[in-house]
């Protein structure tokens, strides 16, 4: 054997000193404090050209006109000691088969860690650890995963654990994880399952996270309202124009417009209503559901209903067709002269020929019958 092959490459021989330096903490030229919840801090001894070489974030930090280059030191309050460390003994070997080790929600944590102080390496490789054990997560943990791809926006992570989910979803799952996520998160989520939930319990997820987040009905169902009139809506804010006399964030006056957020409340509301196929639902189903709730205005809620019903008469006019010939049959429906209620609909039939043999009068006899809609009540 020759004595080459025996002998270490210099890239094994780089990282097992950059391990030593950080297992030994010698030569060590900055320290970064992590602020913990409980009010005290941990400071961990770093060298300033391996963390700038890691992240272009602390790269700034430490070599750009900050406090931090000037002092040495960078605090940060968004992140574990548990979690620093972890990533501070990754930067100093870059050793994958560490991240084999850790458990999924240090996985998680490392992931976003990477992803916001542009850690790349870091990010890349806990996705791709959380992928290679996905076959063995539960969905609260797919649904994590869900969420930390939109945190991060990667498109493509996105679109993968949407796949899983649409593939892996139950219609038993206990949704409560998805009561935490943001709004963009959740309108995807409702999306994602179309489909896999009925309309009905897909509504009824949607209306227990407005109310878990704090999207108040009451408030909502004016505001609703007031968006589906213009005059209505031009009325009060006319109303509530402030006076020239005190102009907000210019003098220092305080301002009562809503946040940025609450302006958005409204729309986003009725966006995601407007992701509830109200039409499938069976004229129960909207009673005990839609039809009961306060983020839906009478208007809309009307029709729905008119909605309900035009679909229950198609599908009384396609079971007919299945049932038999219209000439052994009721005549079809747009051959006769009906009248469409909620209820059903009343049908009149006018022979247009009178049998030589009947023992009736020649004239046209005339019948009722009553149909009612064909669907669960």
């Amino acid at each position: 054997m020759s004595i080459w092959s025996v002998r270490t490459s210099p890239n094994t021989r780089l990282r097992g000193s950059l391990i030593d330096l950080g297992r030994t903490n010698r030569h060590t030229d900055c320290s970064f404090i992590i602020e913990q919840e409980n009010g005290t801090t941990k400071s961990f001894p770093c060298h300033r050209l391996i963390l700038s070489c890691a992240s272009d974030v602390f790269d700034r930090m430490l070599y750009g006109d900050y406090n931090e280059s000037a002092t040495g030191e960078v605090r940060l309050n968004d992140v574990s000691a548990d979690i620093f460390e972890k990533f501070r003994d990754y930067v100093y070997g870059y050793e994958y088969d560490k991240l084999q080790k850790y458990d999924f929600d240090s996985l998680i944590r490392l992931c976003e860690f990477g992803n916001k102080y542009l850690v790349h390496s870091l990010e890349e490789d806990c996705v791709k650890e959380l992928l290679v054990r996905k076959d063995s997560f539960d969905m609260g943990e797919l649904l994590r995963i869900f969420a930390c791809a939109h945190r991060m926006n990667k498109k493509s992570l996105i679109d993968q654990m949407s796949w899983e989910l649409k593939s892996t979803f139950r219609s038993t799952l206990d949704h409560s994880v998805v009561y935490e996520f943001n709004c963009d998160v959740f309108k995807h989520y409702i999306e994602v399952i179309a489909g896999k939930l009925s309309e009905a319990d897909r509504f009824r997820l949607l209306e227990m996270y407005l109310k878990y987040n704090g999207f108040e009905a009451s408030e909502n169902l004016s505001q609703v309202e007031n968006l589906e009139d213009p005059s209505i809506s031009m009325q009060n804010s006319e109303s509530e124009l402030p006076s020239t006399s005190c102009l907000p964030l210019e003098i220092g006056c305080s301002s009562t417009s809503p946040t940025k957020e609450e302006a958005k409340r409204p729309n986003y509301v009725r966006d995601l209503l407007g992701l509830i196929d109200f039409g499938n639902l069976t004229p129960k189903e909207f009673y005990e559901g839609p039809g009961k709730s306060s983020f839906l205005s009478l208007t809309q809620k009307y029709e729905h209903m008119y909605q309900i019903a035009r679909n229950c008469v198609v599908a009384k006019e396609e079971l007919q067709l299945k049932v038999g010939s219209p000439t052994e049959q009721t005549p079809l429906l747009s051959e006769s002269r009906r009248i469409v209620t909620l209820g059903g609909t009343l049908i009149r039939e006018e022979p247009t020929t009178t049998s030589l043999s009947s023992h009736y009068s020649p004239r046209s006899s005339r019948r009722f019958r009553t149909w009612s809609a064909h669907c669960d009540i």
